[in-house]
């Protein structure tokens, strides 16, 4: 199957600015997502997941953050639009506001084009990879979730869980094979935590 670039970002923001020239009101989040056509579920997951790629401890931030990709990741494996509060659908930002975070956008895509243009596109829109995709996503934000007080566990996990969603973003399988990478490591790194801790409380408890 050809690949359509009107999947692309990119394109789809160019829309928005050209909707947003014609009209003066408000954009709601509703009209944004619609015309991101079902990626609004991606960008959302690279949000959440987006504090913790950063070398710092966020203390009780990853147990919701971790809940609520973990479920969007079950919504995007089955083909299911993640759902919204109304309330939430119908918030409002100037057209202004919303044309100077399109055009900086915008100058940030075109500068890094040449890494994360559609490729191996395969990925993402074959049905059965579209499954594997969303359920890795859900065992990643589970591993998120997990309430391990130990410095930096959550970076593995949350660089897995953006690398997937940004390449399901823009249809670039490098950076979702990428992240599968990652998400391997966080499984291995997650594994041998527990068999550490494991140990650990077996030598606390006397059992050899």
């Amino acid at each position: 199957m050809p690949y359509q670039p009107n999947r692309t970002l990119e394109y789809r923001i160019l829309e928005l600015l050209k909707q947003s020239r014609t009209s003066t009101t408000p954009i709601a989040l509703r009209e944004i997502l619609r015309v991101l056509s079902g990626k609004g579920r991606f960008l959302m997951v690279m949000l959440l997941a987006l504090p913790f790629c950063q070398p710092i401890q966020l203390p009780g931030m990853s147990l919701p953050f971790g809940l609520a990709i973990a479920f969007m990741g079950m919504r995007i494996a089955f083909g299911k639009h993640i759902w919204l509060p109304n309330w939430i659908k119908t918030k409002t930002i100037t057209r202004q506001t919303f044309r100077k975070i399109a055009i900086s956008s915008l100058l940030l895509m075109r500068k890094i084009r040449h890494y994360v243009h559609p490729r191996m596109f395969w990925i993402s829109t074959y049905p059965p990879m579209r499954i594997f995709n969303g359920l890795l996503i859900c065992v990643m934000g589970l591993l998120l979730a997990l309430p391990i007080p130990i410095p930096l566990t959550n970076l593995v996990a949350a660089w897995s869980i953006f690398l997937v969603s940004f390449g399901l973003f823009e249809d670039n399988g490098v950076l979702v094979v990428i992240g599968y990478l990652i998400a391997l490591l966080a499984v291995i790194f997650f594994g041998m935590l527990a068999l550490g801790l494991n140990y650990a409380f077996d030598r606390v408890n006397g059992i050899h």
